[in-house]
């Protein structure tokens, strides 16, 4: 019975470091790529509670740390914006902001200027947009 515990101990721990090296192999990559690096703050804890272990295992907040400290080293800006800025509803185009616009809903069209948006992309944009404003 000690040598099945012993042996999933080395599994999970083999788990872990292979996922901290690819965290730092991750940041250094983007950090030697890009001169300012900005991410949405997350509420860890609502993930947790909507989708279980999954988002512990994936180790959000370590990868995080690990980012920031290698902007640091590189001399890199690294910005966070906060979790409640407005990133997936505002048109990335032209600012129009829809109202309604559901999770179930992964692209929508800007009555405005007709720009058709994939709904991660245009918060990619508005999120970058806001980080650099923040600079």
């Amino acid at each position: 019975w000690w040598r099945c515990v012993r042996q999933l101990s080395r599994l999970y721990r083999k788990i872990s470091n292979q996922r901290k090296d690819f965290h730092w192999q991750l940041a250094t990559k983007l950090c030697k790529k890009f001169d300012t690096i900005v991410l949405e703050t997350l509420n860890l804890d609502g993930m947790k509670r909507l989708w279980g272990r999954k988002v512990s295992d994936l180790a959000f907040y370590e990868f995080v740390e690990i980012l920031r400290y290698k902007c640091q080293k590189h001399k890199r800006h690294f910005v966070q914006v906060g979790q409640w800025t407005p990133t997936s509803k505002p048109c990335s185009d032209c600012g129009y902001h829809k109202e309604k616009l559901t999770l179930n809903e992964r692209q929508w069209t800007c009555p405005e200027c007709g720009s058709h948006h994939d709904r991660d992309i245009n918060a990619a944009i508005n999120i970058l947009r806001a980080g650099i404003a923040v600079l």
